[in-house]
């Protein structure tokens, strides 16, 4: 399984989000929403969050750097049923966290979507094109490709 596409949408006034029909049927019915990286909230398949939160279980706490991950990924981590219509509903204080605002982006990343503040999605967006074929190169040389 494995998320892809570029979809614009808005909150509502309660803060609640449609997600796109595609992503939607590969999410399933309960998901998890946590601050992503460079701001933006990552919203995981059940299954994958599981994993990770595994993953994260075989990481010693006694290292400062693990430990203050660990803290923030499951604090700011929460559990969403999508309902009848296709929503989710999102924490004021997650969207604060993310400067998220009305109008946004959501994208497929692989194993999860996130969602992007759209002004932000598009400064992002245009920072990493820059660097795409360098990048490229970097992972598949990386790889012997």
């Amino acid at each position: 399984m494995f998320f892809i596409g570029t979809y614009s949408h808005n909150l509502d006034d309660k803060s609640r989000l449609i997600l796109p029909s595609k992503l939607r049927e590969k999410l399933g019915g309960t998901v998890y929403v946590s601050l992503g990286l460079d701001k933006c909230l990552a919203v995981y398949p059940e299954e994958v969050f599981e994993q990770m939160a595994k993953q994260l279980s075989t990481v010693s706490s006694l290292n400062a750097e693990n430990r203050s991950y660990k803290r923030i990924f499951f604090s700011s981590s929460y559990q969403c049923d999508v309902d009848k219509q296709g929503r989710i509903q999102l924490t004021k204080d997650s969207l604060e966290k993310c400067n998220i605002k009305k109008d946004v982006m959501i994208i497929g990343v692989e194993d999860h979507i996130e969602i992007w503040d759209k002004e932000r999605f598009y400064q992002m967006e245009e920072e990493n094109e820059a660097a795409y074929e360098s990048n490229a190169a970097k992972i598949f040389e990386s790889k012997g490709e």
